[in-house]
């Protein structure tokens, strides 16, 4: 898991065509071997930061390295359902940034997916990318629509009145299984392969000069005269002009962590008869709802001729703050096969972890009341199209040109005085999201009811956290019946851990930090593992 080749216990359904993911341990990369130094140091080896050593290998960037703690793609970027789309509730964007900003993210989205097509065009890249159409519908019964209906034309005209984007207002999503009623459809859409496509990737920066290191972790980093001093986890250095953070997870040196909120969101993938998932659009399109949890839909092939799978993510809850995971994938299970009847097994479940910013949009840009640190995070689900974004912006700030998305996309963006009127807007969801974290904070020692002589009833493979005296502590068992015993504070800022039953992991419910079941870290900002008690 951690350091190796994913990021959870379930395996995604990219495994479905994809024999290296999970089954390999022998790195494509040599881990860093020695102290150096290079002109800009991108951490983390998702899209994120591939598309961002790419784009300033592009630019003329001499020398580019790349660290990634796992294994290229083994992180976040392999656990999404892989589509490339502009699937926002625009009239939100409108309410919260004016329409300059939002005909800005519109147009930042859109050519994100145009970038990700050139790329693949150009490098002659087999990760199945298809351009198709997405659709976006209300996803209630039609007697409860009315609502829905009034939001969706809310949401059709803010996108339209961007200007940005090819769409239209149709009958329906253009599916024979249920009725959709009506729907919004954007032109231009994409999927593909996240896990091949980062790959390849990876082959093309390291083809063009760009150093790529794997197994290695950044500890932490000092800004010196002209620089950054990086360390990494064995202790050897990289001196930089340049670093950017773009792991999803920001690190703890993050100004605006605070302002991040880490989520989990689930996927299935069912196997279906092919010609049972019936559109009017021969190659196939995206789907999205605004229900409440939220859906959304793709097709991707099945290894076996005649038969595909059927991809539905949604069910998003906050890290460590529930408990109910096979519910969680039930209720997916349940909604998709009420639509597909057709559907066959389950082949694949699985969830990923998303970081929402306060706003809706990415984190792009100079780390607040840094020279030389750059960030990439709060993508807010849209990682995928947010990593192409970042890569063009930040190859021009980190080159000495503006760019005319930077502004928008700018970690300070909230602390500009023009900027107060949309901060204004966010501070009660702000509030309430901070509290709830607090308020798990605070309540363990009176919750937790389990003490050290439960670890008796913990089934082999699963873990808990109980009470040692006023002592938290994180507990598992091995297949062997071994019991690993750990400290469940979380070593970032202290919040208890949760076991997270799903994924085989310990969750951190305050700022998303995971770990092995054994105490290793998954995700940051943590750094260290739990200690061993």
């Amino acid at each position: 898991m951690s350091g190796k080749n994913s990021s959870g216990a379930n395996d995604p359904v990219w495994l479905e065509r994809d024999d290296l993911l999970g089954k390999s341990t022998t790195p494509g990369y040599p881990p860093l071997a020695e102290d150096t130094s290079t002109d800009v140091l991108v951490v983390g080896g998702g899209i994120a930061g591939l598309h961002i050593a790419y784009e300033l290998l592009c630019a003329g960037t001499k020398r580019v390295m790349l660290v990634e703690d796992g294994k290229i793609g083994s992180g976040e970027t392999g656990r999404t359902t892989g589509h490339l789309s502009v699937d926002n509730e625009y009239n939100e964007f409108l309410n919260i940034h004016g329409a300059e900003m939002t005909a800005q993210i519109a147009s930042a989205q859109q050519a994100a997916i145009e970038r990700i097509a050139t790329i693949v065009k150009k490098h002659d890249i087999d990760c199945d990318f298809v351009r198709i159409p997405g659709y976006m519908f209300h996803g209630l019964p039609p007697t409860d629509r009315d609502y829905e209906v009034d939001t969706l034309h809310e949401v059709y005209d803010a996108a339209k009145g961007t200007k940005q984007l090819a769409m239209s207002f149709v009958p329906d999503a253009g599916l024979s299984g249920f009725d959709t009623g009506k729907a919004i459809r954007y032109e231009n859409q994409a999927t593909f392969h996240p896990t091949k496509y980062v790959r390849a990737l990876a082959d093309v920066v390291s083809q063009m000069g760009g150093q790529i290191y794997e197994q290695t972790r950044l500890m932490q980093y000092s800004e010196e005269k002209g620089g950054v001093k990086a360390t990494m986890q064995d202790g050897k250095q990289v001196t930089a002009q340049a670093i950017v953070l773009a792991t999803n997870v920001p690190e703890q040196k993050l100004i605006m962590i605070d302002r991040l909120e880490a989520y989990r969101t689930y996927a299935v993938a069912l196997k279906i008869p092919s010609g049972d998932v019936s559109t009017r659009d021969e190659s196939g399109a995206l789907w999205w709802d605004l229900a409440d949890p939220y859906h959304y839909v793709r097709v991707t092939p099945h290894s076996e001729p005649g038969y595909s799978l059927l991809v539905v993510g949604g069910e998003d809850e906050k890290v460590g703050q529930h408990g109910d995971y096979a519910e969680r994938y039930q209720r997916l299970e349940a909604w998709t096969r009420e639509r597909w009847p057709a559907a066959q097994e389950v082949s694949y479940r699985w969830s990923g972890q998303v970081m929402d910013s306060q706003d809706g949009i990415a984190y792009i840009g100079l780390n607040p009341g840094t020279k030389n640190v750059y960030v990439h995070t709060g993508n807010n689900g849209d990682g995928l199209t947010y990593a192409a974004i970042g890569g063009m912006i930040l190859t021009d700030l980190i080159n000495g040109r503006n760019h005319e998305w930077a502004a928008t996309f700018s970690p300070s963006r909230q602390h500009s005085p023009s900027h107060v009127k949309r901060a204004l807007k966010v501070i009660p969801h702000m509030v309430k999201e901070n509290l709830a974290d607090q308020i798990y904070y605070a309540r363990w020692a009176t919750a937790c009811t389990k003490t050290m002589s439960d670890i008796e009833d913990l089934v082999p493979g699963s873990g808990d956290v109980v009470r040692d005296g006023l002592s938290p502590v994180a507990v598992y068992k091995d297949d062997h019946g071994q019991v690993h015993k750990m400290t469940a504070v979380c070593p970032h800022l202290k919040g208890i851990v949760a076991w997270n039953d799903d994924e085989k992991t310990f969750d951190c419910p305050v700022h998303g930090s995971r770990f092995t079941c054994k105490g290793e870290v998954v995700n940051g900002p943590a750094k260290g593992p739990l200690e061993a008690k």
